[in-house]
C-alpha cells in the first residue's frame, strides 16, 4: 500500500494523467516529423504483467494514438486519443477514451486556445468510469524559463472543486517539478520533485506532504536498454517511504520494438 499522503494526491490528480494525451502545441505545430510510430511488448508491474500495442500517428495540425493492451488473465483494455491543431488560429482541439479491462469507460473532450506565445488555455469535460461529469480548466504560461500549469476540476453534480497547481523548471539537464492539490475539503497535498538525465535515461527524487504535514519521501530511476535482439527495455525501479519509517519498493519493466514509417512525401503532378 502507498503511504496515505501519496495516495491522496494519487487520486486528485488522475485526471492530470487520463488528460496526458492532450494537444501541447510543440506537438502539433510540426516540431516532430510526420509519420506513425509503433510500439509493441511486454509489461510487468506490481499490479500484474502483460503485452501491449500502440500507434501514434503525427500530421500537421492534427496527432491520434491508440493502445491496446492484454493482462495476464485475458482481460483486455484500449485507449484512443484524436487532437487537432489549427496553426493560423491558434485553437485546438482533444479527444479521448479509454475502455478498461472490467468493460468500465471513461473519456474526455475539450477546447485548447493560444493565449500567448508558448502559453494556451483548456475548457473541457472529463467523464470517469462512474459516469460522473468533471468540468476541466488549464491554464499554461511560460515565463523566464518557468512554466506555470494550473487546473481545476468541478464536478458538475456536487459543485464541488479541486485544483492541482503546478510550476516546471528547467536547467542544464533537470527539471524541478512543483505541485499543489487542493481537495473539495480544502485540504492539501505539495509534491516538490526533481527529475535528472543521466546517460541511459533519468532519476527522480522528491517529497510528497500530506494534508496533516506527514511527509513522504519517493525516489525512482529509469532506465533504457537497447537489447541486441533490436528490442528496448524500459525499466523503473525505486521506493517510496511513509511518513512513519515504512519503505514500499515500487518499480516497473517494459520490454517493447518500436518502428517509426515517415508519411508519404506529397508529389506533384506533371502535365504530360
Amino acid at each position: 500500500m502507498k503511504p496515505n499522503s501519496i495516495l491522496f494526491f494519487s487520486s486528485l490528480i488522475c485526471v492530470v494523467a487520463i488528460l496526458s494525451t492532450m494537444p501541447a502545441q510543440a506537438r502539433l505545430r510540426g516540431d516532430r516529423p510526420g509519420g506513425t510510430t509503433d510500439r509493441s511488448g511486454t509489461y510487468q508491474n506490481r499490479f500484474g504483467s502483460g503485452t501491449f500495442n500502440q500507434s501514434i500517428n503525427r500530421s500537421p495540425g492534427s496527432t491520434t494514438g491508440s493502445t491496446s493492451w492484454t493482462n495476464a488473465n485475458g482481460g483486455q483494455g484500449s485507449h484512443t486519443s484524436d487532437n487537432t491543431w489549427n496553426k493560423s488560429t491558434g485553437t485546438g482541439t482533444h479527444e479521448s477514451s479509454t475502455t478498461y479491462a472490467n468493460g468500465k469507460t471513461s473519456s474526455s473532450q475539450g477546447d485548447l486556445t493560444k493565449t500567448g506565445t508558448g502559453d494556451y488555455s483548456y475548457s473541457g469535460t472529463h467523464t470517469g468510469t462512474n459516469g460522473n461529469v468533471t468540468d476541466v480548466s488549464k491554464s499554461v504560461t511560460n515565463a523566464n524559463g518557468v512554466k506555470t500549469v494550473d487546473n481545476t476540476y468541478t464536478n458538475t453534480a456536487t459543485g464541488k472543486t479541486s485544483t492541482v497547481d503546478k510550476t516546471i523548471t528547467n536547467a542544464n539537464g533537470s527539471k524541478q517539478v512543483d505541485t499543489t492539490a487542493t481537495g473539495p475539503n480544502g485540504k492539501t497535498v505539495t509534491s516538490d520533485q526533481t527529475f535528472t538525465k543521466d546517460s541511459n535515461g533519468y532519476t527522480q527524487t522528491g517529497t510528497v506532504t500530506g494534508p496533516n504535514g506527514g511527509v513522504s519521501t519517493d525516489n525512482r530511476n529509469v532506465s533504457y536498454t537497447q537489447n541486441s535482439n533490436g528490442t528496448i527495455t524500459r525499466t523503473m525501479d525505486g521506493s517510496v517511504t511513509g511518513p512513519n519509517g515504512n519503505t514500499t519498493p515500487i518499480g516497473n519493466t517494459e520490454t517493447y520494438t518500436k518502428t517509426f514509417t515517415p508519411n508519404p512525401t506529397p508529389t506533384t503532378p506533371t502535365n504530360n
